[in-house]
């Protein structure tokens, strides 16, 4: 393979992923909507309270896997192309090693944040 046969299939792989990174923000807003609602009512019933938060829980890993996806795609394209000893290999890698890359830390760490705020908007009264 060519080093911009590489390049496409990682682009289309990156294509794929965003539309279901869309889905999980979209996801992600309902699940705040849901929070809020649950929220804004006085004595919220328990059983919406515990079905709110699974749904949370449940969009927050999906979420969170959706980047792993991501930094895998990455990670696995940045491999071959080094492997061949393309230009372009040395330069994604050094994106593939930061802690802001698509599925690195800082993002695992702000899906953990999204989800405990969800939570928190749940079961903390004002």
């Amino acid at each position: 393979m060519t080093e911009y046969q590489i390049l496409n299939l990682m682009y289309l792989a990156f294509i794929s992923n965003a539309m279901y990174f869309v889905g999980m923000v979209l996801f992600t807003w309902l699940g705040f909507r849901m929070a809020n609602n649950v929220r804004q009512q006085d004595n919220a019933p328990l059983l919406g309270k515990v079905f709110t938060s699974i749904f949370c829980l449940f969009v927050g890993l999906l979420f969170f896997n959706t980047s792993q996806i991501g930094g895998g795609i990455l990670g696995s394209y940045v491999a071959q192309l080094l492997e061949m000893g393309a230009a372009s290999g040395d330069r994604l890698a050094v994106i593939a090693d930061s802690p802001a890359v698509i599925g690195g830390a800082i993002q695992s760490a702000f899906h953990a944040f999204v989800v405990i705020f969800q939570l928190l908007l749940v079961w903390v009264k004002e």
